[in-house]
């Protein structure tokens, strides 16, 4: 028995000492990070929206060893506003992840928090602001965490922080995109048109378009003023010699833009994307999503200075970085998109018959998703690739190296592989569907038809395996990001699929992700795009049996997600024979609707509607309401209705028993000209029928001039959005 207690004691003192002297081999790494309201002038204009983190944009790299205690305490220097701080990646108790009211405190002006947690990981990862649109105001910033033992031999290393910045405050462009979905695309230049698709030679694409309903492939919503890479349009990054290699690490910090990432017309070595690594692969350039990173290895052919070019998916705008040292060499220009290509949605999912996979089994021993053993992926990893670099034969000094040929054109994450198996333990899966929607004409966004603040919570159980299937249903990319875990994409790789914390999904399609629910808390899922999840493509991942501590639970409560906010458009028309007022206020399924005029024809005489609508999908709308023609006043009743060829339309019935239909559509003519058309009959041969066609011409979203048909006059005028 003495014996027995003799080796329980010993026991749990070996245990004590290894705890003690893990606490007292970890080291503290500090940081004090201030946000304050700066003026900056970045493209030539100087504005005042913008927030610094210690007085620059981006915010500081953080940088960090794996084992390494972070203490980062935040300082709200702004007089009205509060703050957040996100972690993107990282694995840290929920209370450190940084999403005021989901699992963090909000900080108020004039307040500090103090983050602490242990890291676990090594990689290039990143931080940003968790609060209204304050990422692209300027909170985000690098942070990189290296692994305790070298995994990849390279001679400098340098980080590289791409972002998209406006001149408009970030607080109008979501007021404005709920005006129009469509509003930035004169700052563009990309309006789709009847005679621009002639010209193309694409009329009936463009017509097959509009009888489905769809305006054609949307690359970006925002017009923005300048692409930047570590806060500037143009930069010499790092100087090389010949012979020496460099890792790159490229963290794709914007708000709501996509990145091509080219270097120089040369292929680039990818290593690891979302701060893991993957088996080394060789591309021409990279398709970055927002939030996503990406590690590159360039080894210097020669004394030249080499472009790392990062140019927006939507052929606006890049940013470029220079590598090395004497003549420059660029990197190659991207085409415009084709506004009017056939859209080709099986070209985008890269699993198949619409994105269909099979399923992997899930290994007994093979828990590559508990984040404890991080260390065992990573020794894995450095023996993979140093036997790759061994087998190419890339020497830390060769003079003049080989350049290898790319493995693929365009790198996604269909290719990754992972250099360990990542299947899963045995556990009961539980598969969601997740089908991203919105309305890009009223600017909504959603997941299974619901808004965040409609359907908040998805409820997962500790130790299931949870598999996530996303079906893109709409016209735009989705970087889908989990927070406080890592996720398989399940790829073409079987066992060998990558792991990631953010992954795109493609136009109309389909990419399937599972995790092992071993991170009690409950984390944010959503759209790294900031415009969709600000207006509802979210939720958060709640484990059943986690609950918050009793201060977190008040503000759980008070969390802004739930808000369904309002936000209001209108026009003013006058033309020499009528007169037109339009108002309209808007929530994600709610809309009130304002509309009167006054018409010449032998006199003046005034007509108007007062309507609620609401919206069940994209394309049906119940109405209730009253209008008022020439004195007369009744109460409407119907149902409006998206027709194809994208034809308004709404049926009512009036307080008297009689029918009225409404019809109206838009012609784009070219960039700058066009017609709206509005016809309404009614039933009651006393109040008549009405119909209006105009013919504008216009050069931004706001104004525009012209001719007005009323079908008794015709005068010339003006409109004004606002």
């Amino acid at each position: 028995m003495e014996s027995k207690n003799l080796k329980l004691f010993s026991l749990i003192a070996a245990f004590t000492a290894f705890l003690l002297l893990s606490t007292v081999h970890a080291k503290t790494v500090r940081y004090e990070l201030v946000i304050e309201n700066k003026k900056v002038n970045i493209t030539g204009k100087e504005v005042d929206f913008s927030l610094t983190v210690n007085g620059g944009i981006p915010a500081p790299t953080l940088e960090f060893t794996e084992g390494d205690d972070a203490e980062i305490t935040v300082h709200n220097k702004l007089s009205d506003e509060e703050v957040s701080l996100h972690w993107h990646g990282i694995l840290l108790p929920p209370e450190e992840d940084g999403v005021a009211y989901v699992n963090t405190p909000p900080i108020f002006p004039g307040k500090s928090h103090t983050f602490k947690f242990r890291l676990r990981q090594s990689g290039t990862y990143w931080y940003h602001s968790h609060t209204m649109v304050q990422e692209q105001k300027g909170v985000y910033g690098g942070l990189i965490i290296h692994p305790k033992k070298p995994t990849v031999k390279a001679d400098k290393e340098a980080v590289l922080v791409l972002s998209d910045w406006s001149d408009e405050d970030a607080d109008q462009i979501i007021k404005n995109l709920r005006k129009d979905g469509d509003y930035y695309l004169y700052k563009k230049n990309s309006i789709r048109s009847i005679v621009g698709a002639a010209k193309a030679g694409e009329l009936k694409t463009y017509f097959k378009n509009e009888w489905d309903r769809m305006g054609g492939m949307d690359l970006s919503d925002v017009g923005y003023d300048a692409f930047l890479i570590n806060g500037k349009k143009n930069l010499q990054l790092i100087e090389a010699h010949p012979g020496e290699t460099i890792r790159l690490r490229i963290i794709n910090a914007a708000a709501s833009s996509y990145f091509y990432v080219s270097l120089a017309g040369l292929p680039m070595k990818v290593i690891s994307a979302d701060g893991l690594d993957i088996a080394p692969i060789h591309t021409n350039e990279i398709l970055m999503g927002m939030a996503e990173t990406y590690d590159v290895l360039f080894t210097v052919p020669e004394h030249k200075n080499y472009e790392l070019r990062a140019t927006v998916q939507d052929v606006t705008g890049y940013a470029s970085a220079w590598i090395g040292m004497g003549e420059k060499v660029h990197a190659k220009d991207k085409p415009l998109p084709d506004l009017y290509a056939p859209m080709d949605h099986s070209a985008h999912s890269g699993h198949g018959e619409h994105g269909k996979v099979d399923h992997p089994a899930h290994g007994e021993h093979a828990n590559h998703n508990d984040h404890s053993n991080h260390g065992t992926h990573q020794n894995h990893q450095t023996a993979k690739t140093e036997e790759y670099h061994a087998h190419h034969g890339h020497a830390a000094h060769a003079a003049a190296p080989k350049v290898q040929s790319a493995d693929v054109e365009t790198l996604t994450v269909d290719e990754f592989k992972s250099p360990a198996p990542t299947t899963l333990p045995k556990g009961k899966v539980v598969d969601l569907k997740l089908v991203l929607g919105g309305d890009m004409e009223r600017y909504v966004w959603h997941i299974n038809g619901k808004a965040i603040h409609e359907d908040r919570n998805i409820i997962i159980n500790e130790n299931d395996v949870v598999r996530f299937t996303f079906v893109n249903d709409t016209m735009m990319h989705h970087p889908m990001h989990l927070h406080g875990h890592f996720f398989r994409v399940l790829n073409k790789h079987g066992e060998y699929s990558p792991l990631k914390h953010t992954v795109d999904v493609p136009p109309m399609g389909t990419r399937t992700i599972e995790f092992y629910a071993n991170e009690p808390g409950q984390w944010m899922l959503h759209c790294h795009n900031l415009y969709h999840m600000k207006t509802g493509m979210a939720r958060v991942v709640k484990y059943m049996t986690y609950k918050p501590s009793p201060k977190m639970a008040v503000w759980d409560k008070q969390d802004p997600h739930l808000h369904d906010h309002w936000y209001q458009a209108g026009s003013l028309q006058a033309a020499t024979n009528i007169v037109e007022a339009k108002y309209r206020l808007t929530q994600t399924w709610n809309e009130l609707t304002f509309k009167a005029e006054a018409r010449k024809d032998e006199e003046w005489d005034g007509s108007g509607d007062l309507f609620y609508h609401r919206w069940f999908n994209n394309y049906l709308n119940l109405i209730v309401g009253a209008s008022a023609v020439h004195h007369d006043y009744r109460a409407e009743l119907g149902v409006g209705y998206l027709l194809p060829m994208l034809l308004e339309s709404k049926l009512l019935v009036d307080s008297k028993g009689k029918l009225r239909i409404d019809l109206e559509k838009r012609f784009q003519w070219t960039s700058t000209l066009f017609t709206e058309a509005e016809y309404i009959w009614r039933q009651d041969e006393e109040l008549g029928n009405e119909y209006s066609v105009n013919l504008m011409y216009g050069k931004n979203w706001h104004w525009a001039a012209g001719l007005r048909y009323t079908g008794e006059s015709i005068g010339v005028g003006f409109q004004y959005q606002f």
